[in-house]
């Protein structure tokens, strides 16, 4: 079972994510900043990471840089309200797979996620 990290300050955001991706099969996680990310990623060493960019105590930016030293191949796709290129490429040269603007789309977002939990589990 891919177990996936929702990361999102916005609690209604979360509940919906967590409830639309159980329903096909994950295991959901829920964090409402970057360092609660961390914690739970520590605990349940998540394949997937819905990270948004802007949170209160630790941003989505902090929060990604800071994975990365924890030497972990979690796939994370970034969430943002804001379209800006200068991040969208900091993002992905700390390893982003894909960036996805809010208002969240759920065909887009399913689709993503579901290509990128299929390629985990072909390289599992």
């Amino acid at each position: 079972m891919v177990k996936l990290l929702v990361v999102d300050y916005q609690v209604d955001i979360c509940d919906f994510v967590k409830s639309f991706f159980k329903d096909r099969g994950f295991e959901v996680f829920v964090a409402h900043d970057g360092k609660e990310a961390l914690s739970v990623i520590e605990s349940t060493g998540s394949d997937i990471v819905l990270l948004d960019m802007k949170m209160p105590v630790m941003d989505g930016m902090t929060t990604l840089k800071a994975m990365r030293t924890m030497d972990l191949d979690t796939k994370v796709i970034m969430v943002t309200a804001i379209e800006d290129t200068d991040l969208a490429e900091e993002a992905k040269h700390h390893g982003v797979v894909e960036y996805i603007t809010k208002p969240l789309l759920l065909e887009q977002l399913e689709r993503t996620v579901m290509t990128v939990a299929e390629q985990i589990k072909m390289a599992g």
